[in-house]
């Protein structure tokens, strides 16, 4: 009941509504202020990676002048090599080992002169020794390979050595030949051990972790120490291939993290060797996410305050709306004498109070006038129930066979409404005539039906003075045209029949042509047909004659079979009357003709509302007395 309220519903409608305002504005604002500290923390990764670097290159920079001024001195003096590499070892206390390997002049039997290399041991004292005492043959191993190639220098991967546990990496420079292009490779090798004393040494933001990685994505330094000789994760590699920066790396994606963190790269100049810092992003994104949350939290708490002073002032406003609320019901009950509240303001409240006081006082006025309508309606629907008890008791019963057994007659009407304007009838003329109608008048409901309720009396009075259809509908012409100012006129197909020899006269007065169906087949009667009765005083009727043998039936219908139609507007048709009737089979009785055609008319028409009334009527003429019960005839009007 609560949230029936306006007034609550407002205050609901006021509180979401700006909640989605507030929660749209603040996830804006979120992703705005997160650029803006992902840039912050960019320029403050640059900045460090940035003076890591230059610092490391510096170092790399003294190592590569060292190893290329020594390629240049041995160039000229390879016999003095042993001394030099010493000597230069010396002075350069951050290097570990000096080697000069020149190609030997003779494979076959190298000497010790050809590849000298002065070493450091971890106390600092030197010593001397040669290539040759290396495991595998010096000139053919990869990294004497590789330095012939590099003239203008070259770092060489890092590799451990047999006695030490950091590691090391060389730098190569090609010794220039006198006679040749390249006589050997003098290679300068530093331990990286001052490198990760390095990454230690920087002043790097919270929870960020420093390192060194390779072109090939393996780490030379890490502050994490697991890392180090390790190769990055694919994801990784992928990111320093491409030269993304920074880049975003998760579980996910197959990184090897336990969280999503951001990575900024600085390429070292002078090597293929790049710094990197490793930031978590949740440690990057904290401050924000508790600013936010704060910001939401007491964004929320002043929209509860807004929602709830528009609540009561909403209430206080609404009030006069509660009261004409109840006294809405009490209308929908029917009550209308209530007292309603005493409203000065000329607000839209009080505008509508006034039009609702206004809307009760003339509900009470057409309550009364739809009371006397629906009386009205009453009466004239039971007068209407009375006059088709009237017209039906006019017509005859629908089942008809004559005393001797010669004729049978069976008809059907169905008005489209209550009452209706097509008729039938059959009765006597003397012992030896039989006479049948079926008409339509025009227009529908009372009038059609008062005018078939005349048509029917005069045609069985007139009926008695004559015994041809002609006479029948030219007397019942001349007295329904008299009076009759409305022009109203009936459509009547006329047809007296001889019991004993089935002879048929028929006149039509503007009637839709009857059904003959005899000896297995469906015609139509081609009768020439005279004006509608009641239009044409001096009008007249031809006749068509024509004998009936045994089991002939004609069928006389008005136009509301042959007019029938469903939605989809297309008519019935005569032909769908011959086709009914054809189907009908020999020797059945004139109910089965009726039944077969009203049959399928509805069967067409589909459920679909009659749109105009059907008389049917059909007579059967037997040459030998008919089997069952006999009916007797109808001899007065």
């Amino acid at each position: 009941m609560v949230f029936r309220s306006v007034a609550t519903r407002l205050a609901l409608g006021v509180l979401l509504g700006s909640a989605l305002v507030l929660v749209v504005t603040g996830g804006l604002l979120l992703s705005h202020t997160r650029d803006q500290i992902l840039k912050q923390t960019e320029q403050e990764a640059s900045a460090v990676s940035g003076w890591a670097a230059t610092r490391i290159q510096g170092r790399l920079d003294n190592v590569s002048r060292v190893a290329r001024v020594m390629a240049g001195i041995l160039a000229t003096r390879r016999d003095e090599a042993p001394a030099l590499i010493r000597d230069t070892l010396a002075v350069n206390p951050e290097l570990v080992d000096i080697t000069a390997a020149f190609i030997p002049r003779d494979t076959a039997a190298p000497r010790p002169v050809d590849a000298p290399i002065a070493r450091r041991a971890l106390d600092g004292a030197l010593s001397m020794g040669s290539r040759l005492e290396d495991p595998g043959v010096y000139w053919t191993s990869s990294w004497f390979i590789h330095g012939l190639n590099c003239d203008d220098g070259c770092w060489q991967k890092p590799f451990h050595s047999v006695g030490r546990s950091d590691t090391l990496v060389g730098y190569s420079v090609a010794i220039p030949g006198q006679k040749v292009p390249v006589a050997g490779v003098a290679d300068v090798t530093i331990s990286l051990g001052w490198l990760q004393r390095l990454l230690g040494e920087l002043h790097k933001p919270e929870h960020a972790s420093a390192f060194v990685v390779d072109a090939n994505g393996d780490f030379l330094a890490h502050d994490w120490t697991s890392y180090i000789g390790t190769r990055g994760s694919k994801p990784f590699r992928a990111a320093l291939a491409a030269g993304e920066n920074p880049v975003r790396l998760t579980p996910e994606m197959g990184s090897r993290v336990s969280e999503p963190v951001w990575v900024y790269f600085v390429a070292i100049p002078g090597t293929s060797w790049t710094f990197g810092l490793n930031m978590p992003e949740r440690t990057v994104l904290a401050d924000l996410r508790r600013t936010y949350y704060v910001d939401i939290l007491l964004g929320l708490l002043a929209l509860a305050g807004v929602s709830l002073i528009a609540l009561v002032i909403t209430r206080r406003l609404m009030a006069p709306l509660v009261i004409l609320s109840d006294r809405a019901d009490d209308v929908a009950r029917g009550e209308l004498d209530f007292p309603l509240p005493h409203v000065r303001r000329k607000d839209e409240v009080g505008r509508l109070t006034r039009a609702f006081d206004h809307m009760r006082r003339q509900l009470a006025g057409h309550i009364d006038s739809a009371k006397q309508v629906a009386r009205e309606q009453e009466r004239m629907a039971s007068e209407l129930e009375i006059a088709r008890q009237i017209q039906l008791a006019l017509i005859p019963e629908p089942h008809w066979l004559a005393a001797d057994g010669r004729v049978e007659v069976h008809a059907a009407l169905r008005p489209a409404s209550a009452v209706g304007g097509d008729l039938y009838t059959y009765f006597t003329l003397g012992a030896r005539h039989v006479c049948v109608m079926v008409g339509d008048v025009s227009d529908k409901g009372i009038p059609a039906a008062l005018f078939m309720a005349r048509t029917i009396t005069l045609a069985r009075t007139l009926a008695t003075h004559a015994r041809s259809p002609s006479e029948i509908l030219g007397a019942l012409n001349r007295e329904l045209c008299k009076g009759n100012d409305t022009c109203m006129f009936v459509t009547l197909l006329c047809g007296v029949v001889e019991t004993e020899t089935g002879l048929l006269s028929l006149a039509s007065a503007g009637h839709e042509q009857p059904v003959l169906h005899a000896g297995g087949s469906a015609t139509f009667v081609d009768v020439e047909t005279g004006p509608a009765l009641g239009l044409d005083a001096e009008a007249r009727y031809p006749v068509r004659v024509l004998t009936l043998l045994g089991g002939d039936t004609l069928l006389m219908y008005t136009d509301g079979v042959s007019e029938a139609h469903a939605a989809n507007q297309r008519l019935y048709g005569t032909h769908a009357i011959l086709d009914s009737i054809a189907r009908v089979e020999d020797g059945a009785t004139p109910e089965a003709y009726v039944q077969q055609v009203l049959g399928d008319v509805d069967a067409y028409v589909d459920g679909a509302p009659a749109y105009d009334d059907i008389a049917l009527l059909a007579l059967t003429w037997h040459d030998s007395g008919a089997v069952g019960a006999r009916l007797d005839a109808v001899a007065h009007s």
